[in-house]
């Protein structure tokens, strides 16, 4: 086993553990909440679904930027399977049950739609373009479906311990990715500087804004839907990504590419997330003087 295989391991490994321990809190109202709000769901999708990959492939058409960078943004619009971010949605202001649901609906829906939408995008662009549904549904029920559902059960069967659980296995997850990450970017430092133009930072930065800019809008009237939707448009499964790139194209390495995304995203969503925390402070009532 290499390296870079082991580290593929430890992230599908954290990717499980993380949303084993967001299941341990979450119920099954929340997982339900789009199901009872069929026009929040139907905007849910039409933003992650639709809008992103147009968006990724106006900026492919229009932007002169390496091929490898063209090819890997696509296919990080058709990942639209992020983790599930009650953390990051909670310290903004955004709906909990909210979150939980959008992820558990993309997850599952992502099964049949991704597949589709790498044919379709591929006649456009005019290439082959595609990936077996087996390769998205493998990974989608191993690292979200199945540990999401095995951490409800055991919240149900022992709330006691999953209260006691969740916060360590969330810490522990988050250590093993992040260490995952930064391995990885050391080891390929050098193919992330190649990548790293101009072009390729503005472009996908451009598409980091535009899902936040996107959600944002569409997620409205109400204000926790919307930090939602823009975290989690603006979000993509790097895993996911590399796989659809390496089935289309085996002979090249996207793992830079994605890696370089991945550190985008925190950099661009930063303001945005702190923002929303701002708001969220200066929303809070003024404690009463004693």
């Amino acid at each position: 086993m290499t390296v870079t295989q082991l580290l593929s391991i430890t992230f599908q490994v954290s990717v499980a553990a993380t949303v084993f321990a967001a299941g341990l809190g979450a119920t099954r109202s929340d997982v339900e909440y789009l199901v009872r709000r069929p026009r929040l769901l139907l905007v849910s999708l039409l933003a992650m679904f639709v809008v992103m990959p147009v968006v990724a492939l106006a900026i492919e058409l229009y932007f002169d930027f390496p091929h490898a960078a063209r090819v890997a943004l696509v296919v990080i619009a058709l990942s639209p399977i992020p983790q599930l971010l009650p953390r990051t949605t909670m310290a903004s202001g955004g709906h909990l049950s909210y979150s939980y649901g959008l992820a558990f609906a993309v997850s599952a829906l992502s099964i049949v739609i991704v597949p589709a939408l790498t044919q379709f995008l591929g006649r456009v662009m005019g290439r082959p373009f595609g990936v077996e549904p087996g390769t998205i549904a493998t990974a989608i029920v191993t690292t979200v479906l199945l540990p999401l559902a095995a951490g409800m059960i055991v919240q149900r069967l022992a709330p006691g311990f999953a209260a006691r659980a969740n916060e360590p296995i969330s810490r522990l997850a988050n250590l093993l990715m992040l260490v995952a990450i930064v391995v990885l970017l050391v080891l390929v430092f050098p193919s992330v500087l190649k990548v790293a133009t101009l072009g390729t930072l503005l472009a996908m930065s451009l598409f980091i804004a535009a899902g936040l800019l996107i959600g944002h809008v569409l997620g409205g009237p109400d204000r926790d839907h919307s930090i939602v939707l823009a975290i989690a448009c603006a979000n993509r499964n790097p895993g996911i990504a590399i796989g659809i790139a390496a089935a289309n194209f085996p002979k090249e390495s996207f793992a830079a590419t994605v890696i370089l995304y991945a550190v985008l995203i925190g950099i661009v969503t930063k303001p945005y997330v702190n923002w929303q925390k701002r708001r969220l402070v200066a929303s809070e009532p003024a404690p009463q003087g004693g």
